[in-house]
């Protein structure tokens, strides 16, 4: 899966979305959200999908307090690339990951 989304996703990307610096995450953060507008816009949802389960995946299920900010705001980056479909590609992919705890479900679903 990591593959899938260094595919779309740049590696620097990625580091930079779990740096503590809250600047290098947002400017990640509006990579990710341009790169998710372009792949809605051409049709490309299962690389979106491989998106969303990276960053709840890998990201949000991580131990370090800044991996889990931006697996966050990534998440909330992406649903605002998504626009419209954004309710029907995030239900879709939040029943393909890992089971929720009840406190990141709602926040998860706040997005």
């Amino acid at each position: 899966m990591v593959t899938d989304a260094l595919c779309v996703i740049h590696g620097a990307m990625l580091r930079n979305l779990s740096n503590k610096l809250y600047e290098k995450r947002k400017n990640a953060v509006l990579e990710i959200e341009g790169i998710v507008k372009q792949l809605a816009t051409a049709g490309e949802h299962e690389k979106i999908s491989v998106v969303i389960s990276l960053l709840i995946n890998d990201f949000t299920y991580s131990p370090q307090a800044t991996h889990r900010k931006g697996g966050l705001i990534g998440f909330a980056a992406v649903t605002v690339g998504l626009t419209s479909d954004a309710a029907q590609q995030a239900c879709c992919c939040l029943g393909k990951c890992k089971d929720f705890g009840a406190p990141l479900a709602a926040s998860a679903l706040i997005f």
